[in-house]
């Protein structure tokens, strides 16, 4: 018999930290010290880290995977709510194609169902499995690799500085300033402020205005030549900003480091940064037919999944979906959680959303929980997705309706690697 639970003695930890290293040979290293490391940081985190656990699989005491939870918190269109996490879902080699991370899966969906959470995020390691579980693409991330002299150098750099450990309630007070007016982003837990201040490869450079952090930049540099130690590139992990001024700021510093830096390579979901940059070309001098000069690099990385969709729509009974006037039915396709099959009918009245039971309504929307997912998140509209066929109408005549009532004005944004 199969039954999942916490990870919480050391025999089980060594277990887990074994198959995690199994699980991921090209990002962990087999040494000795790796995985005394790992054993380190899971036995911290479950002493330290409330918003973390860690649960296994196991069949007649043999563990055969594993993964970690995390309990976030995110903005959703200015509200904050909860919203889980699952991360290092790992499987032990003998047991591959056994339906371990599957049942691993279900049960993490559990988990927050019991503590009244509607909707959870992941990062994949295969999109393709985890959009056939119920997940929906996220924000696209875009990788820039620029001259630091494609930066805009502005007229000052007077209120920059270095934060230290002692500066990190700064920091935290600027971030989640800036995550409570971005929607997506989720709040800092403890956890992931220390891991910035306690990697000594990081630095960061803030602007500070009397003790008031109105942007920062984390970053190290990487080799970008074994044989020549001048040759060095600045990798960005957070780059975020409240005002023009602050962006501008640490543009110029960004700039001012032509001399020892070739490339910066920037991660971002600004769809539109291409405008602030000058130079936007990487170095591969690619053109796209006719002639498109290669910039970035685009992936796809965090998902989302409603696990109950009337929970979740309760929600939104705050937001304001643009003033939409329209009663529609929604019919959800969800091939694991059943109860997300019951239909719903929504009306808006001027953006105000009331759930009805056997009224009459304008039009059906029918949609997997996949695809619903990404658009109630913003990530995708109606219009796209039924060109797409990925969404259906029972009279398309209310097609644009549904897509103002849906349509959301700014993506989601998440900066939280988990």
């Amino acid at each position: 018999m199969r039954i999942v639970k916490k990870i919480q003695e050391e025999e089980e930890v060594l277990k887990y930290v074994d198959i995690a290293i199994g699980a991921y040979p090209g990002v962990v290293q087999t040494s000795p010290q790796t995985k005394e490391r790992l054993v380190s940081i899971f036995k911290h985190n479950m002493s330290n880290e409330p918003t973390i656990n860690y649960y296994g699989l196991w069949e007649n005491h043999n563990l055969l995977g594993g993964m970690r939870i995390h309990d976030f918190k995110m903005n959703l269109f200015s509200n904050i709510i909860p919203i889980g996490g699952v991360g290092q879902v790992a499987v032990d080699l003998l047991h591959k194609k056994e339906r371990v991370a599957k049942e691993l899966i279900d049960h993490f969906y559990q988990i927050f169902l019991e503590k009244d959470v509607h909707i959870v995020a992941l990062y994949p390691f295969r999109p393709d499995f985890y959009k056939k579980m119920g997940f929906g693409y996220g924000p696209k991330m875009y990788q820039y690799s620029v001259q630091p002299s494609s930066f805009p150098k502005g007229s000052t750099k007077q209120h920059l500085k270095y934060l230290h450990q002692q500066d990190q309630q700064l920091l935290e007070e600027c971030y989640n300033r800036i995550a409570l007016k971005k929607h997506g982003m989720f709040l800092k837990t403890k956890n992931e402020l220390d891991s910035i201040f306690q990697n000594s490869q990081n630095y960061i450079i803030a602007v500070d205005k009397d003790d008031h952090i109105e942007g920062y930049i984390v970053f190290s540099f990487k080799k970008q030549s074994e044989s020549n130690f001048l040759l060095n590139n600045m990798v960005i992990k957070e780059f975020l900003y409240e005002t023009p001024e602050a962006l501008l700021e640490l543009s110029t510093f960004l700039n001012s480091q032509a001399d020892q830096v070739n490339r910066i390579e920037w991660h971002t979901q600004d769809d539109n940064i291409h405008f602030f940059l000058g130079d936007v070309r990487n170095e591969s001098n690619h053109l796209i037919p006719s002639v498109y000069h290669a910039n970035a690099i685009v992936g796809i990385g965090l998902m989302y999944r409603i696990i109950n969709v009337r929970g979740f729509f309760q929600e939104l009974k705050r937001h304001h979906f643009n003033k939409s006037n329209i009663t529609f039915k929604l019919t959800v396709c969800d091939s694991l959680l059943e109860e997300n099959n019951n239909p719903l009918i929504i009306r808006a009245v001027d953006g105000a959303l009331e759930m009805l039971e056997n009224a009459h309504y304008d039009v059906e929307m029918t949609i997997d929980i996949a695809e619903l997912s990404s658009l109630v998140m913003g990530v995708v509209t109606v219009q796209e997705l039924f060109m797409l066929g990925m969404l259906k109408v029972s009279d398309e005549q209310f097609l644009q309706e549904l897509h103002k009532f849906f349509f959301v004005l700014n993506k989601p944004t998440c900066v939280t690697a988990f």
